[in-house]
Parts: C-alpha cells; structure tokens; sequence
C-alpha cells in the first residue's frame, strides 16, 4: 500500500491530467474549422493531415499555414509544388506571418511585388525530403529553391537558419513540411561603390 502522501500526489496529478484533457478537447471541439472555398485549399476539421496529400493539401489540413499557402497561390507557385517532388517546405506558420506584419504581408502580395514574393517563397523550399533524421546530430547546409543556401542545425532539435522547427516532418506524398515560427529571410547583395 502507499503511504497516504504519495496517494494524495497521485490524485492530484490524475486530477490535473484529466482536466488538462477536457479542457483541450472543449478547444478542439469547439474551434470552428477555418476553410476556403472554390479551388483553392481546404481545410478539414481533421487535425490530423492525409500523408498521402501533396505538400500544399498536406499543409492545408495542418491549419497552421493559411498565410503561406495564400503566399503560394498568389505567387503562382502552387503548381511547382504541387510536382512529383520531392520537396521540404519550411512552412513559416500564421504566427510567422503574424511577427511580420500585416502591413509587411500586404505589400508582399501585391502583383508588383510577384517577384520579391516568389523569392521569398523559394527560399522556404529545399528541393529534396529533409527530415530531422537525415539532418542528424549535425550542422549541414543545402540549396534552397532560390539557390541561396539555408543552414540546417540538428544538435538540439531541428533548426533552420537558427530558427526552431516547431512542426517537425510533417510527411506527405511529394515531401515533407517542418513548420518553423518565422518568415525566413534570404540573404541580401548590397551593392559597394
């Protein structure tokens, strides 16, 4: 038998671990499901993505890269991704898009700003499957779409250019998505005189 204080204890986190629970399945339940209509993406109340999707109707079921995937379809790069692949999104999440700002988000998706954005987005993608276990314990550095290269940081979680995948290998028929909570930034040429 236990003694009584280790009982009480016991209880206390039982306690605690179901109410957790409820409350996160009361969040779930009662989020309304965000969703698109027309031929662009749509977005399940499923919370858990169809791997065999592409990696836009992947990251569409995700619900965590609306933003992105509006970034996409404006940038006319929707149909590159949607190839045989394969491809690594470093999907920035909404909270990403939220950091830069509205008004920053805005300008980017103005038609004459198509190539800004277009650039911006192929520095996201890696035209090859990286998952945390082919980066390793180990620094490594690949070639974005854009051809600038990103750095990828496996010794404490996967990281890309410092920024921690906060949505590790999320897999899907053409690739694969690593959620990160920042809009990456490629890097710039200043011209010298």
């Amino acid at each position: 038998m236990k003694p009584k204080w280790r009982r009480q204890v016991y209880l206390r986190m039982t306690t605690l671990s179901l109410a957790r629970a409820a409350l996160l399945a009361l969040t779930l339940s009662a989020a309304p499901a965000m969703a698109q209509t027309g031929e662009r993406f749509l977005i399940a109340e499923a919370v858990d993505p169809n791997p065999q999707g592409d990696v836009l109707e992947v990251a569409a079921a995700a619900g965590q890269f609306t933003h992105f995937l509006e970034a996409v379809e404006a940038a006319g790069y929707a149909e590159t991704l949607r190839g045989e692949g394969p491809f690594t999104l470093f999907a920035p999440t909404d909270d990403a898009f939220r950091q830069m700002g509205e008004r920053e988000f805005q300008r980017l998706m103005q038609p004459r700003n198509h190539d800004e954005l277009l650039a911006l987005l192929a520095y996201h993608v890696v035209p090859e499957r990286v998952t945390r276990e082919s980066v390793g314990a180990r620094v490594r550095r690949v070639v974005a779409s854009s051809g600038y290269r990103v750095t990828l940081d496996g010794r404490d979680g996967l990281r890309v250019n410092d920024q921690l995948v906060v949505m590790p290998d999320v897999e899907a028929s053409n690739g694969v998505i690593q959620g990160v909570n920042a809009v990456l930034s490629p890097p710039t040429l200043v011209a010298s005189r």
